[in-house]
């Protein structure tokens, strides 16, 4: 294996082991810098990821790596960047490989095709699970099989889905690829209950395929018959080397009455998550759609609708959607102030709706503290670091006054907030992983997830 096919499974073994706040904050820039047989280089982004892996992680970190690589002794550090390795899109590569043929309803007749790698924009918030679908499509049912995707609403997991099923078709003509939302799984598997010979129709249909692709798999929740169905299908499907793709809006373990052996199944291949996008990713999305669409923005009015808009790809696009169509109603180009007052109602509705209250109870459980420890007078860092983090929120997200923050944090002098608040303003401007965290617990704040 590659040193990023290595990493990607280290990575995988290390996500069912953490919580996602700390396998997203300290791993989804990190990269295998240099393999030299006994000693293995860690690449990671800044001196401070660096401290906390080697005193938090290293053990972990040996554990699965040695796995892959037995005689491993010794594992070490180093700060340092690297490009991303799934970022060159696929559809521009391979050229001897044959044109993608019509795609019949047997293999796939429900893929999108607009939904390829080339149009799939990477940034750090998606790359891990970008690179794992890029090599599930090379070679399906030798890399990660199960490959398990799951992040929020309107992130991309669905396009990638798609995006694997066509590069599939594409590379393998004679593959038969399915793609099918988990809702339309469990009612075709109702519908062939009831029909003469419906399940013999019904298993033929999904196990005589080389690639099953199950969009939002939490819906098999609570389903008992349709788990024990999908189960045999997934067993069927594995134990001929045959690639399977689910995705869902969270991890296996915490997917709600779903059977022990099918978690047990999932968690057997590659496990990626695709978090919040930051700033720059929502910026070159925002110029992938406005580009689709014809339109040209100023730098200035991109940034404006990265930096309010935040929480998922659908929503950027429909605020560029409402944007387009407020400029022909106006009969205007699109400029700041139009941009401006077009975006005011879904900007400040999204404001209106957070309830700062929430903030305590996200914070603690973001940090695994206790909430009676983030009230108490305790100094240790693991608690004084999340009281701030709930200072910097409260102010700059809610605005509220320095007295207001310290009256709900039951602070006598509001100059204690203020301190927290510049402390954390200082640290944003030179550590990633916080800005991510904070990416992490405003989605939580705004969209409950």
């Amino acid at each position: 294996m590659s040193k990023e096919e290595i990493w990607n499974v280290v990575l995988g073994e290390l996500e069912t082991e953490l919580s996602k706040a700390n396998f997203t904050t300290w791993f989804k820039d990190t990269f295998i810098l240099e393999d030299a047989g006994k000693t293995v280089i860690i690449g990671v982004p800044n001196s401070f990821t660096k401290e906390w892996l080697e005193n938090k992680y290293q053990a972990n970190i040996l554990k699965a790596l040695k796995k892959s690589l037995p005689k491993l002794a010794i594992l070490e550090f180093q700060v340092a960047t690297k490009k991303l390795f799934c970022g060159e899109p696929m559809g521009l590569v391979d050229k001897e490989l044959p044109e993608p043929r019509p795609i019949s309803s047997e293999d796939g007749g429900s893929l999108d095709k607009k939904h390829t790698f080339a149009a799939f924009v990477v940034g750090d918030s998606n790359k891990l699970a970008c690179a794992a679908c890029q090599s599930v499509s090379k070679t399906p049912g030798k890399s990660y099989n199960p490959l398990f995707l799951y992040g929020g609403v309107g992130l991309g997991k669905t396009h990638l889905m798609h995006a694997i099923g066509n590069e599939i078709i594409r590379r393998f003509p004679h593959k038969k690829v399915r793609y099918v939302p988990c809702e339309q799984f469990a009612n075709e598997f109702i519908q062939m209950i009831r029909q003469k010979n419906g399940m013999e129709k019904f298993k033929n249909s999904y196990r005589n395929i080389d690639a099953l692709l199950v969009d939002d798999i939490q819906f098999l929740a609570g389903k008992e018959r349709t788990q024990e169905e999908f189960f045999h299908t997934f067993n069927a499907l594995h134990q001929h080397a045959k690639q399977i793709v689910v995705s869902s809006d969270r991890p296996p373990k915490a997917i709600p009455l779903l059977e022990a052996r099918l978690r047990s199944r999932f968690e057997w291949g590659m496990i990626a998550d695709i978090s919040l996008p930051d700033i720059e990713t929502r910026s070159a999305i925002l110029i992938t759609k406005a580009k689709e669409k014809n339109i040209e923005l100023d730098e200035e009015i991109i940034e404006y609708i990265a930096q309010n808009i935040q929480h998922n790809i659908r929503e950027l696009e429909g605020a560029l959607n409402r944007l387009v169509a407020y400029s022909q109603v106006e009969g205007r180009e699109i400029d700041k102030e139009l941009t401006e007052k077009a975006l005011s109602l879904v900007i400040d509705q999204r404001k209106r709706e957070a309830d700062p209250e929430k903030i305590f109870d996200l914070i603690c459980g973001f940090y695994e503290i206790n909430i009676s420890d983030f009230f108490s007078k305790k100094r240790n860092r693991e608690f004084t670091f999340p009281r701030q983090i709930a200072m910097y929120l409260l102010r700059h997200e809610f605005n509220l006054s320095f007295p207001k923050i310290a009256e709900r944090m039951k602070k006598k002098d509001h100059t204690t907030i203020m301190h927290g608040v510049g402390k954390i303003e200082k640290i944003l401007t030179y550590n990633e992983s916080l800005q991510k965290e904070l990416m992490m617990i405003k989605e939580k704040i705004y969209i409950g997830q």
